[in-house]
């Protein structure tokens, strides 16, 4: 007679230990997104940012008007910084845009000679201020 002394899992154990494994990702992967939390920068620190990186872009001073500011970028195009469908953002005619903060209400900009004074309120009423330091341009108005 033929003796079987194999260790070797049967196939109905190796399908119970592929079920369990895949219950236990599926637990897994549910948990971790719950366990997730949606934390938002606070306004300064996120208009801080947004002045940083226009800076550090090289953006030139075109002309600033009580809501929007008109800069150029290094590839000679105006871009347009305003608020529009709730939204901080940088946008040029013909080109895209950049998005560079959500949930903003309004813009407001003071030219300040020496530098650009942008206070953003956001939709819970909270108000922050920035400053932009950025070259004239030759087309400054």
């Amino acid at each position: 007679m033929l003796k079987s002394s194999s260790a070797a899992f049967t196939l109905l154990e190796s399908l119970i230990a592929l079920m369990v494994t895949g219950l236990v990702f599926m637990t897994i992967q549910f948990s971790l997104s719950l366990l997730k939390t949606q934390t938002q920068a606070p306004l300064d620190i996120t208009l801080r940012a947004v002045t940083r990186q226009i800076e550090v872009q090289k953006y030139t001073f075109v002309s600033a008007h009580t809501d929007h500011v008109i800069l150029k970028n290094s590839e000679g195009k105006l871009m347009d910084l305003t608020v529009h469908n709730n939204k901080l953002q940088l946008s040029a005619s013909g080109a895209g845009q950049i998005i560079m903060a959500q949930n903003i209400s309004q813009l407001m900009v003071f030219d300040r000679t020496t530098h650009l004074e942008l206070e953003v309120v956001n939709y819970q009423g909270q108000k922050a201020n920035g400053l932009l330091y950025l070259q004239k341009g030759k087309n400054h108005v």
